[in-house]
């Protein structure tokens, strides 16, 4: 069996316009992973590089169905890093509020935050964060997603 064979074998292929989903292994974050001479590949960068030609350096790939588990050519766009960045904030795929590393409140918190009659510091105090945070908050220029 080629290469190409054996990859394509684990590609669900569905009509062009479809994504085409990878059946094998994956990663924690849902991107297809195929090993290539004893090493794990992305099974997404090897469906460009098999059917469009090297990846050039300083480039990555782009999903446009914002599926990683997508490993149709017509769905792979080359990019920069900015690029896949812009595309995040672009389609609101960027982590935000709770869903944030850094998040000390939840969206029920952020409500009882913007809602209370308390003075800013007795309110940082209470949920161990900042004023400036509290500040923000109230003035919807923080968690502004759970204003609108």
């Amino acid at each position: 069996m080629t290469l190409a064979q054996r990859f394509w074998s684990k590609v669900d292929s569905a009509p062009s316009e479809c994504c085409w989903e990878w059946t094998a292994g994956k990663d924690k974050d849902g991107y297809g992973r195929f090993r290539l001479n004893k090493q794990l590949s992305l099974a997404h960068r090897l469906a460009y590089t098999l059917t469009k030609g090297k990846i050039p350096d300083g480039l990555i790939m782009r999903h446009t169905c914002d599926n990683p588990a997508c490993c149709n050519p017509g769905h792979l766009i080359l990019g920069t890093h900015a690029d896949n960045m812009a595309d995040k904030v672009q389609r609101n795929r960027q982590a935000k509020g709770e869903k944030h590393y850094a998040s000390k409140l939840t969206a029920t918190q952020v409500i009882e935050v913007y809602n209370s009659s308390l003075k800013q510091d007795e309110i940082a105090k209470l949920y161990n964060i900042d004023q400036t945070t509290v500040s923000k908050i109230k003035l919807k220029k923080k968690w502004k997603h759970i204003h609108s």
